[in-house]
């Protein structure tokens, strides 16, 4: 049989089990009768992949974040702690340079004043006194020798702790090369797919889920809640995205914006519900104070303050700006 006629045969067999109702295994369709390859779901499979890593990155990105500035700060403690020290050693030298001068001077004049002591109550009250000035300035001379050693053991430590910083340092600079090429990846990716919706009619406008919208769309993020900063720990979750990417009114509410300190520019959320959502290292504010809806461009995400990567610190304060913060992350995880 020809290869023609082995296809006329396969048709006609096909035809004849579709009207008998037969299942036809998918194998045994030929090529040409397998479905299309949808664009859009592969494009979302793509950008699904992408945000993956982008996460992946933020999360090492964090991580090595939290062990640098972790170290910082205990650098920031031996260094006082050898500055108490040093303070202390002075003032002990200082007695133990009085004592070994007094000693020279009044060479067996001390024991002279206790034998010619006019009455025996004078002469044990001056050697109860000497005998407890000697105490003191020999516990001073060894203390003196405590302190020195314990100075020479911390800036031992120093010295192991500035190399593990540098390191770090070295480490933390890598992670972010990581970061920053994971985030484009994975905006470009969200683009791709915005582009490929939108040729099919199909909008992809952040979603409300348990009445909140995602603050940062797309944006990377991981559970860095509660880690090492420099001087504090970190009260929010870090998202990261390229500058400018548009920062949403997770609820309704009434926004403020000001400065934040290390935070750099600010943006706070009081929102209908109670809670204050709080934004930081923005690098510009949309419109001014006001009351906005849910999902309303209120900023643009920047690193201005201490952030060492373009991105916007996010955080959620259920009882108001001075109450307690919590970790966002749980939310971010559904509503992003």
């Amino acid at each position: 049989m020809r290869v023609g006629q082995g296809w006329a045969v396969c048709r006609v067999l096909f035809a004849v089990a579709v009207g008998a109702g037969a299942a036809i295994p998918l194998g045994a369709l030929p090529a040409d009768a397998a479905p299309a390859p949808d664009p859009l779901s592969e494009a979302k499979q793509r950008a699904d992949e992408a945000r993956r890593q982008a996460n992946d990155a933020a999360a090492r990105y964090t991580n090595a974040q939290s062990s640098f500035e972790g170290l910082g700060n205990q650098i920031a403690e031996l260094e006082q702690k050898i500055a108490t020290g040093e303070a202390r050693r002075e003032e002990l030298r200082g007695i133990a340079e009085r004592r070994a001068v007094v000693a020279y001077k009044t060479q067996g004049s001390d024991r002279a004043a206790i034998l010619n002591a006019q009455n025996p109550s004078d002469g044990m009250r001056s050697s109860a006194l000497l005998d407890r000035a000697n105490q003191a300035d020999n516990a001073a001379v060894a203390d003196l020798a405590a302190v020195n050693a314990g100075l020479a053991a911390l800036r031992d430590q120093l010295t192991e702790e500035h190399k593990d910083f540098n390191s770090w340092h070295a480490r933390l600079a890598d992670e972010k090369r990581l970061l920053d090429a994971k985030v484009a990846e994975a905006d470009r990716t969200l683009r791709d797919l915005q582009t490929k919706a939108a040729a099919q009619g199909r909008g992809l406008d952040a979603p409300v889920i348990d009445g909140m919208v995602c603050p940062v769309p797309g944006a990377a993020f991981s559970s860095d809640f509660g880690q090492p900063r420099t001087g504090h720990t970190h009260q929010g979750n870090d998202m990261f995205a390229p500058m400018g990417t548009p920062n949403l009114a997770v609820v309704s509410g009434n926004i403020t914006y000001g400065d934040g300190g290390s935070g750099g520019m600010g943006a706070y959320l009081d929102g209908d519900n109670g809670v204050t959502y709080v934004y930081y290292h923005l690098s510009q504010y949309v419109g001014g104070p006001r009351h906005v809806a849910q999902g309303e461009v209120v900023a643009k995400l920047g690193m201005t303050g201490n952030a060492g990567a373009p991105h916007t610190h996010f955080e959620i304060r259920p009882g108001g700006r001075t109450a307690p913060a919590i970790n966002p992350y749980p939310t971010l995880v559904k509503i992003c």
